[in-house]
């Protein structure tokens, strides 16, 4: 009897154990993950991400770490902030400043190490002030995250300023450069573009003065216009 029973339990162990260790797990982003090891006693050991069970029965595992970028620009008109402005939005003018906004968020459950943000200044702005370090060669910001914990953001922002109006387009009235942003970790990276546009400021046409010419000739019409009118209200009054 002894014996039959632990021939049915040893049974059972191999059978319950190969079935499980076939069996994989489809993780919360539906990459299908390595078969799940049995463990004496009971259970499953799982790789990473660690899944632990559900009331109700099935498991449920942990987003992956994400990373996610998000580049805005400043409405020069109202303050907002915006993903894009078009030809058709307020424009920027030279010498005014333009403020950006990086918000770097990690999407996932894990936290995200060692995050690499690169921001290329796009042409006809200067740097004026912003996180990091930046290189004027390569007119490119970096800075750099040691820790992102999962479903956090952080946010930066940036001041540029447009160059005078000499150096800009002289064939365009209005130019309209992108900001391009990166965002790179040990597996994960993202990319955003900003795109925003300089009007030229143009020079309102004075009216021209008139000349002695011009108002002698203003005056010689001024005194027609008057001797026409006396004589019309003379001729009513005689009627």
């Amino acid at each position: 009897m002894n014996k039959i029973m632990i021939g049915a339990v040893f049974f059972l162990t191999v059978f319950l154990g190969s079935t499980v260790s076939n069996t994989s797990l489809v993780y919360a982003d539906g990459i299908e993950g390595d078969k799940c090891t049995p463990i004496y006693g009971g259970g499953v050991i799982c790789p990473t991400p660690t899944c632990f069970p559900v009331y109700g029965g099935g498991v449920q595992c942990p987003k992956p770490p994400e990373v996610f970028l998000n580049k805005l620009v400043r409405n020069p008109s109202t303050g907002e902030y915006v993903d894009n402005l078009g030809p058709n939005d307020p424009k920027y003018r030279p010498d005014w400043e333009v403020l950006f906004r990086i918000i770097v968020k990690n999407s996932g459950d894990q936290a995200l190490s060692n995050v690499t943000v690169s921001d290329r200044l796009p042409q006809f702005v200067e740097f004026v002030s912003g996180p990091g370090t930046y290189d004027s060669k390569t007119r490119m910001i970096t800075l750099t995250l040691e820790n992102l914990a999962g479903g956090a953001s952080q946010t930066f922002e940036i001041k540029t300023k447009v160059v005078p109006v000499d150096q800009l387009p002289g064939d365009k009235s209005v130019a309209c450069p992108v900001n391009v942003v990166d965002a790179t970790s040990d597996r994960e990276k993202d990319h955003d573009e900003s795109q925003f546009c300089i009007e030229k400021e143009f020079v309102v046409p004075t009216v021209p003065q008139a000349g002695p010419g011009e108002w002698i000739l203003s005056l010689g019409g001024l005194s027609a216009l008057f001797g026409v009118g006396t004589y019309l209200r003379k001729r009513i009054n005689i009627g």
